[in-house]
Parts: C-alpha cells; sequence; structure tokens
C-alpha cells in the first residue's frame, strides 16, 4: 500500500516537475526573446528622444540664422554703400541687430548670436561692421561684446575666427564642429550662413549654442543604472564621453565598434534602430546611436549583464517555483496538479495563437505563484506586440509630409464604400482638391518651400472638414471623404473653405497663399463604384481648376 503510493507521489512529482520545467522553459524562452527586443527598442527609443530634444534646439537655431539672412540679404544696401557711408552701415547694422534679437529671444539653447560685415568693407577700428551678443549660462541675460578684428588673425586659427572662414571658404550655410571659442571662453557649437550681395561676399550671420550646456543635457540621460551618452562625429572621433579622452576614435577603446563607426559614416544612417555588442573593461556593452541635425550621432551605452538581469531573475523565479510546487505535490499532488495543469493550458493554447499571428487571446487571471509571472510575461508580450504592430500600421496608412491619410488607406475606405454601395446604404461625398502653383513654388523657393506650402494647404483643408478623413492621394492631390453631418454641410464648408482661402492671399509670400482647386461628387443610386463618384469630382475639380486660371 505504501509501495503504491509512494509510486504514485514519485510518479506526480516527476511529471509536475518535468511539465513545469517544460512551461518554464517555454515562458522563460519566449520572454526572453521579447525583453531582448523590448529592451533594444527602450535603448533605442531612449537615444532618439534625447537626440530629438537636441536636434529641435539646432532646427531652431539653423532657422532663426536661415530666416535673418534672408532678412538681411533682402534688406542690404549696395556693396559699394556699405563700403563707403559709414552712415548707411550703421544704420544698415542697427536695424539688423534689431531683427536678430528678436530671433535669439525666440530661440533655445542659444550661447552667442552675431551679425558681421567683411572687413574689407567695414572698418574694424570704428567697431561698426556688426555686433555679438553672448551668454555664458542659460539663465543669464545677453550682453554685447566687442567685435573680434578678424584681420589680427590667421584663417588656421579655428578658435578665433573659423566661424568667420569656415562659412566664407565653404560658399554655403555650414554646422562648425564642436570647438572652443577663445574669444568668449566657450566650448560651442556654430551654425553660420554666408552673406551676398549682387554675387559679392559680404558677411556671414550665425548663432552658436553651448556645447557644455548640451553635454549637461545628455549626461543625465541615463535609462539603467549602467547606461551613459556620448557624442561622436559620423567618422567616430569622441567629441564628448565620460570615460574616453575627446578627439580620440571609439575604435581605440573598443576594436569591436568598427561597424558602429562603418554604419554611421554610410549614407542612410539616420534609418536604422539597431545595437552593437562590444566589450570593454572586462565587461560586456550594448550601444545603440542616433543622428544629430549637424551630422553628429548621439550614442547610448549599457552593460549587457543589466538588461539580461531580468531573464536570470525569472530563472531564478521558475527554478524556485519548480522546487516549491514539489514539495506541495507530495502533499497534494492531486489538488495541486489539477489547479495548475489548467491555467498552464490555457497559457500554451495562447502561445500557440500567438504564434499563429493571433493577438486577441484570453489569457488566465494572474495569480501570486509561478503561473502569475508567466502570465504576466504573456501579457507584456502581447501588449508590446500590438503596440508595435500598431504603429506600423500607422505608418503604413499616413502620409509623413502632412500625416493625413495616404494612397492605401484611401483604397481601404472605396472597399468599405463599395460595401455599403452594394447594400444601397451609402450617402457620401467626394471632394478633390487640387493644389495651385506647387511647380512654381519648387522652382522659385525650393522643394522645402514647397513642402512647407502643401503642409499650409493640407492644414487648412483639415482645419475646414475637421470631422471628415482627408487623404494625400498623389504628390499635391487630396480627397476629403464627407458623411454623416459634414456631408450634409458640405455647401457650407466649402465656401467657408474658399473664404479661408481668399484670406490667406494677403499675405505676402506665395507659399502662404493657398490656392487650392476643387471638386465634389456625390454618391448617386445609380453609382456602382466610389470611382464613379470620384470620375465626377475629378472633373468638377478641373472645371474649377480653369475659372481659377480665369479669374487669378
Amino acid at each position: 500500500m505504501n509501495s503504491i503510493s509512494r509510486k504514485i507521489i514519485v510518479l506526480n512529482l516527476v511529471t509536475i516537475v518535468l511539465c513545469t520545467f517544460i512551461m518554464g522553459g517555454v515562458g522563460f524562452w519566449f520572454t526572453s526573446n521579447s525583453r531582448k527586443d523590448t529592451s533594444d527598442e527602450i535603448l533605442s527609443l531612449a537615444c532618439r528622444q534625447e537626440t530629438n530634444f537636441l536636434n529641435l534646439e539646432m532646427f531652431e537655431a539653423k532657422q532663426s540664422v536661415d530666416l535673418f539672412s534672408e532678412l538681411a540679404t533682402g534688406d542690404m544696401p549696395s556693396v559699394e554703400a556699405i563700403r563707403s557711408d559709414s552712415a548707411v552701415r550703421r544704420n544698415y547694422v542697427s536695424r539688423m541687430e534689431k531683427q536678430m534679437s528678436d530671433f535669439a529671444r525666440h530661440t533655445s539653447g542659444i550661447g552667442c548670436y552675431y551679425f558681421r560685415i567683411a572687413p574689407e568693407l567695414a572698418d574694424e577700428v570704428a567697431g561698426d561692421g556688426g555686433f555679438f551678443y553672448v551668454k555664458k549660462k542659460r539663465q543669464d541675460n545677453f550682453y554685447r561684446e566687442p567685435l573680434t578684428r578678424i584681420n589680427d588673425f590667421d584663417p588656421s586659427e579655428i578658435e578665433r575666427v573659423g566661424w568667420y572662414y569656415g562659412p566664407k571658404v565653404a560658399g554655403h550655410p555650414l554646422w562648425l564642429e564642436p570647438y572652443y571659442n577663445k574669444n568668449v571662453d566657450i566650448y560651442m557649437i556654430s551654425y553660420v550662413v554666408p552673406l551676398y550681395k549682387d554675387g559679392q561676399f559680404v558677411g556671414v550671420a550665425g548663432i552658436d549654442l553651448n556645447f557644455n550646456a548640451m553635454i549637461d543635457d545628455i549626461s543625465i540621460v541615463n535609462p539603467y543604472k549602467t547606461g551613459y551618452t556620448s557624442l561622436v562625429s559620423r567618422e567616430g572621433r569622441i567629441y564628448y564621453h565620460p570615460q574616453y579622452e575627446a578627439g580620440a576614435s571609439i575604435t581605440d577603446y573598443s576594436p569591436e565598434l568598427k561597424e558602429l563607426v562603418a554604419d554611421m559614416s554610410a549614407t542612410g544612417w539616420d534609418s536604422l534602430w539597431k545595437t552593437y555588442s562590444y566589450r570593454h573593461k572586462n565587461k560586456d556593452k550594448i550601444l545603440t546611436f542616433s543622428p544629430m541635425n549637424n551630422g553628429m550621432a548621439l550614442l547610448l551605452s549599457v552593460e549587457s549583464q543589466e538588461i539580461k538581469e531580468p531573464q536570470n531573475e525569472l530563472l531564478r523565479i521558475i527554478l524556485m517555483a519548480s522546487v516549491t510546487m514539489a514539495l506541495l505535490a507530495v502533499i497534494i499532488n492531486s489538488m495541486v496538479a489539477n489547479r495548475i495543469t489548467r491555467p498552464l493550458k490555457k497559457i500554451t493554447e495562447a502561445a500557440d495563437q500567438i504564434a499563429a499571428g493571433n493577438l486577441e487571446v484570453e489569457l488566465p487571471e494572474p495569480t501570486n505563484d509561478e503561473v502569475g509571472v508567466l502570465t504576466k510575461s504573456f501579457d507584456v508580450t502581447i501588449k508590446s506586440l500590438k503596440k508595435y504592430i500598431s504603429g506600423m500600421q500607422y505608418k503604413a496608412y499616413s502620409d509623413p509630409l502632412t500625416h493625413v491619410k495616404n494612397k492605401a488607406a484611401y483604397d481601404e475606405a472605396k472597399e468599405r464604400l463599395k460595401r455599403q454601395m452594394d447594400e444601397g446604404e451609402a450617402e457620401y461625398g467626394l471632394l478633390m482638391l487640387d493644389v495651385n502653383n506647387l511647380k512654381k513654388i519648387n522652382d522659385l523657393y525650393g522643394h522645402d518651400r514647397g513642402d512647407d506650402y502643401l503642409v499650409l494647404c493640407c492644414q487648412l483643408i483639415c482645419k475646414v472638414f475637421r470631422h471628415s478623413p482627408v487623404y494625400r492621394i498623389g504628390g499635391d492631390e487630396f480627397v476629403v471623404l464627407l458623411e454623416n453631418q459634414e456631408y450634409e454641410k458640405r455647401e457650407e464648408l466649402i465656401g467657408e473653405f474658399d473664404r479661408m482661402a481668399e484670406e490667406s492671399f494677403n499675405k505676402q509670400n506665395l507659399w502662404q497663399q493657398v490656392s487650392v482647386a476643387k471638386g465634389l461628387g456625390c454618391c448617386q443610386p445609380s453609382d456602382v463604384s466610389p470611382d464613379e463618384v470620384m470620375k465626377r469630382a475629378d472633373l468638377a475639380m478641373y472645371e474649377d481648376k480653369k475659372r481659377m486660371k480665369v479669374t487669378r
């Protein structure tokens, strides 16, 4: 009797332990892989998030200088007047000083801003050839510094006059590499634009960002206890690193990072989402990078052990839970086995469905034991996958420039409308819109202004038809799907759009004047597909475009 009981207990014990190890191993393997991907994603996202913050500062600085340079060039007297008439020169510099001060007050992260006329056109002794403002801390106010006497220094003295000769020699706007400016005792990054009048070089305008303040910002980015950030060039030359010397290459310390340097040096590096493994000071580490607008890269590194620690902890939990379950099985083997088997079977079924691509699975209620740990791990995995798939779907169905729906989303909407038409329940209108003047703006002002113009037109469309989906189906073509209340008020809304577009013609610049041809097609009982409705909308739009060419 005792022998049979012992055999049953041993059999149940072995079965339970074996099942626990199998299910625990599956759970550990699945969770480990998912957690690694999640950890890599968190590392990359943390790096990109901080890079976006830095890029925003640099974008604001670049935009301010670019806008100022346009104003400075447009308002510039003749070169001869600047050279020969000091009163004209001083008056011009005074106007520009007020303009750039306004830009500087609305631009974050600035350490210096300046405008400088070439010394051959302005008397350096008189000091009326420009202006130079500095603040050494973010909370300080700007104060004016005496102008650097450019002719006193050799062009090779980057720390003194690199900000002047760099853009002059290049002949185009550029970001200077981080350097120590001996004129104001600040470590900085400069964006400078050369200014020309009638093809002749006149001077430069620029903004310097405080590199030390930038380092202070990135040094606190630490999603992990062992994590740290650094700044390098595309070639891997160190600008800032908490452990390495500036000026050295990261491959001098970790030769395994040659692949990283190769990726950073290649074109298209801003699209990479990748991590790199290397070893330094007897520790395995993982690193990712993200590009910056001025050509640098932000690196984020963390020890591999810290990332693997959750997996190791999970393994310890599974082992401890297995021992506990074995001891309990000796005492109440049948009851415990039955209670544990049911949720494990549900988790197994959920794992099979997840492997088959079904994320809408029902997990058992989590408990305070090892099965609960496994259930929570699956729950985290499912949520992570749903979030990832949702993000991919957004990218697949949205236009990257205007952020409205794209052609693929429109094709999907047409399938829904076709089903409604087949059932006799369709009541909708398609408003076709074609943006005018885009080629003219691209030719005259460049494709960046053309993109700005497209975004402005799209914003007005979305503002007026705020309750209807907007699709960009071509380079300058948009479609609005009007249903429900907006379909009933379609004429009123179209009139409001025309009125607001007409008001935009008070703007000075062509790319700020919204000119859009429109055509409305309404679904008729005789229509068999949305393409017929679109064809009428397209014809009406072309008629509107002809009318606009006559009246404009």
